[in-house]
């Protein structure tokens, strides 16, 4: 009986974090009690992908930390203190790209610091991101045009605005996967699942290869809690893209949620062996679960430690702090 309870208040943490309302962009996010800032932003591939799960190094005279970016290119630091910061993406075969960003000790605390870095094969130069990118090639220029405005609305967090260009981007240029990509994102920030949906569902029609839109169809589908069909399509993605650790992490997390814990539990050992951080933190949560329901406790502390050394400040900390000394108790 007390094991059974023990379980259960372990599950009750999991649905504290409250990891259903998670959107895109984030995900990646930390804490740090000795700063006020933050600096957020968005990798582009040179074809204009979202550079996924690419290592993102954030220099300043305190030292160095690094953060990794979401399927759709975004990150964002853990509060920083006011001060010169060099923000700086290498990824093999592409020209290093450099943002240099200064924060005002003076700003007002809770700032966020936003920027773009554009990848570039070695030896190319520098110039306009939608010109030198072959993925608009075939857009005309009104409907580049107003997508470029649509981008500019949503990475204000203005999704309504960036919604209407989306439309006008894509009343110009029909077959526009991107711009429906972007429309889906700005309706996820806004919770409407079904629209976003609709529109992450037209983008993969329109390219069937367009890794980012699959990804969002399936962790659409998960936030619905259609967790057979998420799962079925971020298998599909994993077949498309082996390393993408947050396809992998949801799709464990769509098993678990099915009961097929063997499986789960599979798919979330490779998930925190291949790489962690904080975006990775459900990973090591949920597996913390699956072997408190095994009776490993041993490893179950160690999953839920691990989750908290990520995530120290989550809103369920105490509560998990607190099932780690029962599972202790119990050895």
């Amino acid at each position: 009986m007390r094991r059974k309870l023990q379980l259960m208040f372990i599950f009750m943490c999991l649905g504290a974090l409250g990891v259903h309302g998670q959107g895109i962009g984030d995900r990646n996010r930390a804490g740090d009690s000795e700063g006020r800032y933050t600096i957020q932003g968005r990798v582009y591939m040179p074809d204009g992908r979202p550079a996924s799960t690419v290592k993102v190094d954030i220099d300043n005279t305190d030292g160095a930390k690094s953060y990794y970016t979401n399927v759709d290119g975004t990150f964002q630091t853990g509060s920083v203190k006011a001060g010169n910061y060099t923000v700086s993406v290498t990824v093999p075969g592409l020209a290093t790209e450099r943002e240099f960003v200064t924060i005002d000790r003076d700003s007002p605390a809770g700032q966020s610091y936003k920027i773009a870095l554009y990848l570039r094969v070695d030896g190319q130069k520098k110039g306009d991101f939608y010109t030198n990118n072959p993925r608009f090639k075939e857009v005309p220029k009104p409907a580049l045009d107003k997508f470029k405005l649509g981008v500019e609305k949503l990475e204000k967090n203005d999704g309504k605005g960036a919604i209407v260009l989306f439309d006008e981007a894509i009343a110009a240029y029909p077959n526009f996967a991107i711009a429906f990509h972007q429309k889906g994102t700005a309706y996820l920030k806004q919770n409407e699942l079904d629209k976003a949906l609709e529109a992450f569902v037209k983008a993969v029609s329109i390219s069937p290869d367009y890794l980012e839109a699959k990804f969002s169809v399936g962790y659409t589908q998960y936030l619905k809690k259609n967790y057979e069909v998420a799962a079925a399509v971020f298998d599909d993605v994993l077949k498309q893209q082996a390393e993408m650790p947050e396809a992998q992490m949801y799709l464990g997390i769509s098993l678990f949620n099915l009961k097929n814990i063997d499986a789960a539990e599979s798919v979330l050992k490779k998930t925190v062996s291949a790489k962690s951080g904080e975006k990775l933190a459900l990973a090591h949560l949920y597996l913390g679960q699956i072997y408190a329901q095994k009776k490993k406790n041993a490893e179950a502390v160690s999953e839920l430690e691990k989750y908290l050394e990520l995530l120290p400040k989550a809103p369920n900390a105490d509560r998990i702090k607190t099932a780690i000394a029962d599972l202790k108790k119990q050895g």
